[in-house]
């Protein structure tokens, strides 16, 4: 068992080695594609279209001072509109990030842009001034000249932003094919190693089943003579019970017999009923819950509290609850009476030599659960305890209160029956603090139940 714990955990490292590689290589690869793409989304292709556009607009500005030489009034308007959009334009490429190269040529066509717009308006001023032919001259001679070469700078422009836009889409092309080449290595590489982790978990899973089915078989035997044990017990033990109290009945009513005497009798009867009680809840709490079962939590919890202040006024101690919610759990009432009184009594009982003696109960609902707490200001339990303090006939050292050890091992029993989990810690205020949950019942299981099991 131990070889294969051991290959289990050699291939679980491997594993996680393989998917945080994969996970580094997958992030590099994305800084990559992402820069590329970053300078294809942000740079090269917005330079292209404003470029574009301003190579456009030199050519329909060209067109429109010609149609303005001619006589076309409307055309002198949207000459200037041409000349605006181009400046806008030209601003817009000024804007976009640029490396060097795209600098200078930028640079360049800011340069050629000026003395084409020159050269327009004076072929439109010659125009005005009514001299056509010498417009005409300047349009033929100096403006398409001009704007043939702005056009040319504009169209070194593009052509440069093309080539970063192909080489990024080829970087980008060759990364993913890298990458994805890679996490097929490590896919398979995690695939083999998950195979052998698998191999090792069946083994480690059916070695493991074997020894719960023999640790099953043994507790199962244990709690059958335990419940056999409890049911003995308290045979023999109520038997004469009747017949004690009965004799101490007549004891007291003959004055002449010893106070002392009877007292004792008395003390002692009420210990053998109280270990007889624990033997019996302790061996029926191992029967299937009740199907459909619901109690109110505000009744059962109030009138137990109230019932046991004089067992806690014997020990000096406060009992307290909180305000607890309206609601209900799915059990019956006579399972959460048997679960909160032995949590509350066993927090009076070993409260110990503590100054501020207090138990306090609390409860409150949380994600379809209803959550108890009973909290005590005694010593606490000992560290050496710790859930063991749950088993039967587990008592803390120098309790020197009366009782077998199994009202706890009651409680989990009953609280682990009805599918419901429970535990205990150091508390707040220095003592023990128990805990169980239990399903929150809904209103439909309270409108299923006949009326005597709605209630407390």
């Amino acid at each position: 068992m131990t070889t294969s714990i051991r290959v289990l955990a050699v291939a679980f490292v491997a594993v996680v080695a393989a998917y945080f590689g994969a996970m580094l290589l997958v992030q590099r690869s994305v800084r990559v594609i992402d820069t590329d793409a970053a300078r294809i989304s942000r740079d090269a292709a917005p330079d292209i279209r404003v470029i574009s556009n301003l190579r456009a607009e030199l050519r329909e500005m060209h067109a429109r001072v010609i149609e303005a030489i001619e006589g076309d009034d409307e055309a002198r308007d949207e000459v200037e509109e041409s000349r605006r959009s181009v400046d806008s334009l030209l601003a817009q490429a000024g804007a976009l990030p640029t490396d060097e190269r795209e600098a200078v040529l930028l640079g360049k066509l800011r340069s050629a842009l000026p003395a084409f717009e020159q050269a327009a308006e004076r072929a439109l001023e010659q125009a005005r001034a009514g001299h056509r032919d010498r417009a005409r001259q300047t349009v033929r001679r100096e403006l398409r000249p001009l704007g043939d070469a702005a056009s040319l700078v504009a169209q070194d422009l593009v052509d440069y932003n093309v080539v970063v836009a192909e080489s990024a889409a080829q970087r980008i092309e060759a990364v993913r094919y890298r990458g994805s080449r890679i996490a097929w290595q490590l896919a398979t590489l995690c695939a083999l190693l998950a195979a052998v982790a698998a191999f090792a978990t069946v083994r480690v899973m059916r070695q493991v089943q074997r020894v719960q089915q023999q640790h099953n078989a043994l507790m199962q035997r244990k709690a059958e003579e335990l419940e056999e044990f409890a049911a003995r017990v308290a045979h023999d033990i109520l038997s004469p019970l009747s017949s004690v109290s009965m004799a101490l009945s007549v004891i007291q009513r003959h004055p002449g017999q010893s106070r002392e005497a009877l007292d004792r009798a008395h003390a002692s009867l009420s210990r053998v009923r109280g270990i007889v009680d624990g033997l019996f809840e302790f061996a029926r709490a191992g029967a299937a819950p009740e199907a459909g079962a619901r109690t109110e939590v505000r009744a059962v919890a109030t009138g137990l509290v109230e019932e046991l202040r004089p067992f806690a006024a014997q020990r000096q101690a406060i009992l307290r609850i909180d305000d607890l919610p309206d609601c209900a759990v799915a059990c019956s009432p006579g399972v959460l009476l048997s679960v909160l009184g032995n949590l509350l009594r066993n927090g009076l009982k070993y409260l110990g030599k503590a100054e501020t003696r207090q138990v306090l109960l609390r409860a409150r609902r949380r994600r379809g659960r209803v959550l108890f707490e009973v909290e005590d200001t005694g010593p606490g339990i000992p560290a050496q305890l710790g859930t063991r303090i749950f088993e039967p006939y587990i008592r803390g050292p120098d309790t020197g209160a009366p009782g077998l050890g199994l009202g706890l091992a009651t409680v989990k029993r009953l609280v682990e029956s009805h599918r419901g989990s429970l535990g205990v810690r150091a508390g707040a205020r220095g003592g023990a603090l128990f805990w169980f949950e239990l399903d929150e019942a809904s209103a439909a299981d309270d409108a299923s139940q006949p009326e005597h099991l709605r209630t407390a």
